[in-house]
């Protein structure tokens, strides 16, 4: 991008051009070298390209909280009400065995953002991200899901009802192209997209090793704000809550405290979303 920032000149590389121009190893280059002189292949791969119009990083479109992180992605792939990109957004997050008392606390501090229509962004997995969703879709929310796969490898299965309704209903995200199957590593690179497109992030429970301290890690690194709700030492879920705001985190014990923050910064960060 840096060199040939439209790619007008990328046909015109050989092979071992590749290889010095991009760093990529002998195989890697004689293999996109090959894509790239397959002209059958291209012209095929251009009309699914212009048939899902996926946002990239050169697009007015892409969201400037995500041209702001330390790695943002190039391209975003999406489904639904691309207008929620410039909504105030909070990331709701958390461990995937939530304890008896989770939805409690989503009911409680959800309910207010909602009100402020408020977008909930999470990332579509077990436990606390799909209660998030559902909450939010039960409720005539806006909710934004990221994923860590294609469109076309829904993980969990089970999930795939809250797939196609957040499509028609709110929107869903996914930097991998939709032949994509979920891998273990893509969840972690996916935590960043959740931070990074949001002002604040919410940790409703969390274990001390967990990939939503992952997420707490890099909305940290963002410089966002990241809130956490306080519990019992001896619950398990509580312990990466209680562990980051030893670290700093602030803690979340009314739903007025968020509210205030919210009003507090809401015009600022709609400016930094438009």
């Amino acid at each position: 991008m840096t060199r040939d920032r439209n790619f007008e000149q990328l046909f015109d590389y050989s092979s071992q051009d590749l290889v010095h121009l991009f760093k990529l190893s002998p195989k890697q280059a004689s293999l996109l070298f090959k894509y790239l002189n397959y002209p059958d292949l291209v012209i095929r791969e251009f009309e699914t390209y212009k048939r899902l119009s996926p946002i990239t990083i050169l697009s007015s479109e892409y969201p400037n909280s995500l041209r702001k992180i330390p790695d943002p992605p190039l391209v975003l792939y999406w489904q639904g009400n691309k207008q929620l990109l410039n909504s105030l957004k909070i990331s709701v997050i958390g461990t995937r065995q939530p304890s008896p008392s989770a939805q409690q606390k989503i009911n409680v501090l959800l309910d207010p953002l909602i009100q402020l229509n408020t977008t909930i962004v999470s990332g579509l997995a077990y436990g606390i991200d799909i209660m998030a969703h559902r909450y939010a879709l039960e409720y005539h929310g806006s909710t934004i899901a990221i994923l860590g796969f294609g469109f076309n490898h829904i993980y969990p299965v089970q999930h795939k009802k809250f797939f196609q309704q957040i499509s028609k209903e709110g929107l869903v995200i996914s930097e991998y192209p939709p032949e994509t199957r979920p891998q273990k590593w893509h969840f972690p690179e996916r935590n960043r997209i959740i931070s990074g497109l949001s002002s604040a992030t919410l940790i409703i429970e969390a274990a001390e090793r967990s990939g939503t301290m992952i997420t707490a890690d890099q909305a940290l690194e963002q410089g966002k704000e990241v809130f956490v709700v306080p519990d019992s030492i001896f619950l398990n879920q509580a312990q990466g809550c209680l562990k980051l705001i030893q670290e700093g985190a602030t803690p979340l014990v009314k739903p007025e405290e968020i509210v205030h923050w919210v009003h507090e910064n809401a015009s600022i960060l709609l400016d930094e979303n438009a």
